[in-house]
């Protein structure tokens, strides 16, 4: 077995100099913040041969979205292994106050990990999560807006909030609903189209949904609402996909319940990420403990957040928000419980 001490200014850098030096086999033994900017980790492999060099130190930049990725899968396989072998993260005060904050929110162990070494104190950390968090700064320029999002996490009710602040800003719209699968979700959307007195259209099979957008091409907004299904579904997904292959204008929001299990929004990524998707859309945050999973998902999915629920209430109970007030939700929702 080879054991090696690495040193460097972040955790982050230290796992990629493990990873390049003793490869992916390799186990974390420990790890320690020993002062501000230097960190020590104590890795160790079952094999010979390895060549050993000493490492240098390095700052930390992540350039694209597959670089984000690749540091949060190291920080987590870290964290895993140290926690097989029976060790701790030890961190500073300072950062062992942030680190506990973000879980107690409910940011994922690895996220609030790089949250850790991007914020130097419990009063930087706001700064830090309103750069990382992206929000829409205007509306799309497409006419087409379509929802799509697992079972219950309330599309049909955020599409008739966004079609009256449509109407509201005086524009002319219509609705195209795909939800024949829900018992009663015609009928709602069919009220309330009647309510707002704009033309529902009812399409079963995606294959009409083309024709429909383009008679409706006059309007300056159409929203369509989808079938809510477990995004595990290969069917459901390959359906969503279609529609993008039709050359329409569509805008795409995922909307996801910030009220659902965290581990099952994270396992949906795996498969809604094989879709085009524009924006994200949070419901239900009236009624989430912590809204630590907006963060999660906005990381994983690297699209901004247009807008997030509060409530039942048609037209109200949706806001926009920037992404100051975003992340002050983050680190605050919660507080009072």
């Amino acid at each position: 077995m080879k054991i090696k001490k690495f040193h460097a200014k972040t955790f982050s850098v230290v796992l990629k100099m493990v990873k390049k030096e003793l490869g992916p086999d390799a186990v974390i033994l420990s790890s320690e913040q020993l002062k501000e900017d230097m960190v020590e980790v104590v890795a160790a492999v079952d094999y010979e041969g390895i060549n050993i060099s000493e490492p240098s130190c390095a700052t930390e930049k992540p350039t694209d979205l597959s670089e984000l990725k690749s540091e949060v899968e190291r920080l987590k396989e870290a964290l895993v292994q140290m926690k097989k072998s029976g060790y701790e993260m030890k961190l500073p005060d300072k950062k062992l106050k942030i680190l506990k904050l973000l879980l107690k929110r409910s940011v994922k162990e690895e996220f609030a990990l790089r949250l850790c070494e991007k914020a130097g104190n419990a009063e930087s950390l706001l700064n830090v999560l309103t750069e990382e968090i992206k929000t829409m700064d205007a509306p799309s320029a497409k006419k087409a807006v379509m929802l799509i999002g697992p079972t219950g996490v309330g599309k049909t009710t955020t599409l008739a909030k966004l079609a009256s602040q449509a109407i509201r800003s005086g524009k002319r719209i219509a609705i195209i609903t795909l939800d024949t699968y829900r018992i009663g979700a015609v009928e709602q959307l069919r009220f309330f189209a009647r309510i707002l007195g704009v033309p529902l259209e009812v399409v079963s099979d995606i294959s009409g949904l083309k024709d429909k957008v383009i008679k409706h091409t006059g309007r300056d907004m159409i929203f369509i609402d989808t079938t809510g299904r477990n995004p595990r579904d290969k069917k459901y997904i390959e359906e969503i996909r279609k529609i993008h292959t039709l050359g329409l204008p569509i805008e795409t929001h995922l909307i996801m319940s910030t009220s659902s299990d965290d581990i099952f929004m994270i396992d949906a990524y795996k498969y809604y990420r094989q879709l085009k998707i524009d924006c994200l859309g949070f419901t239900k945050v009236d009624e989430a403990v912590n809204a630590g999973s907006i963060y999660n998902l906005s990381v994983l999915y690297q699209k901004p957040v247009a807008y997030i629920t509060t409530g039942q209430r048609i037209p109200m109970d949706i806001e926009f928000p920037d992404n100051n007030t975003l992340a002050k939700l983050i680190l605050e929702k919660g507080v009072e419980e």
